[in-house]
C-alpha cells in the first residue's frame, strides 16, 4: 500500500514498492523489511488450513510459485482495460492476478482470487451477487459507498470491508476520482465446485 522494501520467503526475494502485488508459496517463513515507513496489506489462506487442520506444503513442494506484479505493469494492464467499451454486462473495470500454475482458473492461489477493481467518477456498478465472500480494501475511496443488501456502507481509504457471500451488493462513486480497490475472494473454491452463483439483480 505504501513505501518500499524487500520481502523474503526461503530463497525467494521480492523488491517491492507502493502499489505492487506479490505472492509467496506457503511452507516457509516470510520476512518483510521496509526501507522507510511502509504499510503492507497481507492476506493468507491460513484460516482455511487451520480449519481443516492442514499444513502448508513443504518448501519446494507447493504448486504455487513466487510471483510479483509491479505497479507499473498493473497500470499498463489497467490502461488497456479502460479502453474497452463498457456494456450492460460489464461487472467492473478490473484486472485479476493469476499465473499459469493456477490455470484454467484465474485464481492467484488455488482457493483465492485477487483483483484491482475500479469505477470511474460518477459511476455505478450494477447490483449483483456471488457465492464467494469478498474482502475489499479501499485504495481510493473518497466519495465512494457500497450498498450491501439494504445497508449503505461508506468507504474509507485504507480500510477494508467484508461483503458476505450471496448478498446483493453494488458500488457507487460520488467522488471526483476513479475508485480503486484491492479485492480478495474465496471464489477459487466455488470455481472448482462449479458454484460461483454470479447473477445480476
Amino acid at each position: 500500500m505504501k513505501g518500499d522494501g524487500l520481502s523474503r520467503n526461503g530463497a525467494d526475494k521480492v523488491s517491492w514498492g507502493t502499489g505492487d502485488v506479490f505472492c509467496f508459496p506457503g511452507g516457509n517463513e516470510t520476512i518483510h523489511k521496509a526501507y522507510n515507513t511502509a504499510i503492507i496489506f497481507c492476506v493468507t489462506n491460513e484460516p482455511l488450513l487451520a480449519f481443516e487442520n492442514l499444513q502448508a506444503p513443504l518448501p519446494g513442494k507447493s504448486r504455487n510459485e513466487t510471483v510479483h506484479w509491479p505497479h507499473e505493469e498493473i497500470e499498463k494492464h489497467l490502461s488497456a482495460v479502460y479502453e474497452r467499451p463498457k456494456t450492460a454486462e460489464t461487472s467492473g473495470v478490473s484486472i485479476q492476478f493469476s499465473t499459469p500454475t493456477t490455470a484454467p482458473s484465474r485464481n492467484t492461489i488455488p482457493m483465492i482470487n485477487t483483483a484491482i477493481n475500479t469505477l470511474e467518477a460518477g459511476g455505478d456498478q450494477r447490483p449483483h451477487r456471488h457465492n464467494g465472500a469478498a474482502i475489499t480494501l479501499a485504495i481510493e475511496g473518497e466519495g465512494i459507498h457500497s450498498m450491501i443488501e439494504d445497508e449503505k456502507v461508506p468507504w474509507v481509504s485504507g480500510a477494508a470491508q467484508i461483503t458476505p457471500g450471496a448478498e446483493l451488493h453494488s458500488h457507487h462513486n460520488r467522488g471526483n476520482r476513479r475508485m480503486r480497490s484491492f479485492v480478495i475472494q474465496d471464489e477459487g473454491l466455488h470455481f472448482y465446485l462449479r458454484t460461483p452463483g454470479f447473477s445480476w439483480e
